[in-house]
């Protein structure tokens, strides 16, 4: 048996792991528990930089030394603090994203003291959302009346190789794109999840390199 924290970014990337990530890794006998970023003493979600993710990431690796742990943050949501967000900025976004993973494992195995197999980081290019554009059909079956808006989301996703390649500017980041265009609004917590159970993984693993990348390093994993 393998165990692995995930600790997200908020409670979409929470609920997205116990709904939809946790069941396939658990067939496999992966047994994944989603934790969202501790902000303050009670306060959860979002808001990163990186002393926080260090504190939160000490915490959990110190609690056992027999589990593995994992992040699911957004490029889109990372800033300064993070190793190689500046120097990576021209670089396409899985390089990026990659690159910024390589040094943040450096960095929490060196504050941490943790053995380096032990903390696998993930950064998805550029942020969950783009993981939804894998089907837009199904984005539009979560609301009815938002079947009038399968073109123009359609005409998104064309005009990029993957929908990690989405790109990440105020305006047209993917969750930009579904908040001004749905109406009835797209709610994050509430629509992204789902619509990424009725995707299901497969079809995100396939059009989406970089999360498949990352599915498969957690199904690698061996017991500790």
């Amino acid at each position: 048996m393998v165990d692995l924290v995930i600790l997200g970014e908020g409670q979409t990337e929470e609920v997205f792991v116990r709904e939809v990530l946790a069941p396939e890794l658990g067939a496999r006998g992966i047994f994944a528990h989603a934790q969202p970023v501790k902000t303050s003493r009670t306060g959860r979600g979002g808001a990163l930089n990186l002393d926080r993710v260090r504190l939160n990431l000490r915490e959990i690796l110190a609690q056992r030394g027999d589990t593995y742990v994992s992040t699911l943050f957004d490029l889109y949501a990372l800033g300064p603090t993070f190793p190689e967000f500046v120097e990576s900025r021209h670089q396409d976004p899985a390089t990026r994203a990659a690159r910024i993973e390589r040094r943040l494992s450096d960095d929490i195995v060196s504050h941490t003291g943790c053995r380096r197999e032990r903390f696998i980081p993930h950064v998805q290019p550029h942020e969950f959302e783009a993981l939804l554009f894998t089907d837009v059909r199904k984005i539009c079956e979560a609301n009815p009346l938002w079947t009038r808006h399968d073109r123009a989301l359609e005409d998104i996703r064309s005009r990029y190789e993957t929908p990690e390649h989405i790109n990440d500017s105020p305006v047209t980041a993917p969750s930009k794109r579904l908040t001004s265009l749905l109406n009835p609004p797209y709610k994050k917590k509430t629509h992204g999840p789902v619509i990424a159970r009725r995707i299901g993984l497969p079809a995100i693993r396939a059009a989406c390199p970089h999360f498949g990348q990352w599915f498969d390093k957690l199904t690698a994993l061996q017991p500790l």
